[in-house]
């Protein structure tokens, strides 16, 4: 037996999904479900990321953003490629 349950209220959902786990029941998400929760923590990641940098002063050497910025955008040469 299959059973789809939907809702707009998330709270109401994950307490119907912990109830169903306890009762022992398959949980299938839909492929969008997933993607989301997984978005979700790729997201909640980043910005856990982005604090540690901005805290540990990673990027407190450089004086001027702009002109570094330029400096690392500069083309290269690459190996075998120099031009004469």
């Amino acid at each position: 037996m299959e059973i789809t349950i939907s809702g707009k209220d998330k709270n109401l959902l994950r307490q119907v999904e912990k109830l169903a786990k306890k009762l022992g029941l398959n949980i299938s998400k839909t492929e969008e479900e997933v993607n989301r929760e997984e978005q979700k923590v790729r997201s909640e990641k980043l910005y856990l990321l982005m604090v540690e940098m901005a805290t540990s002063g990673a990027f407190s050497t450089i004086k001027d953003p702009i002109s570094w910025q330029r400096e690392q955008r500069k083309d290269k040469p690459l190996p075998g490629r120099e031009e004469s």
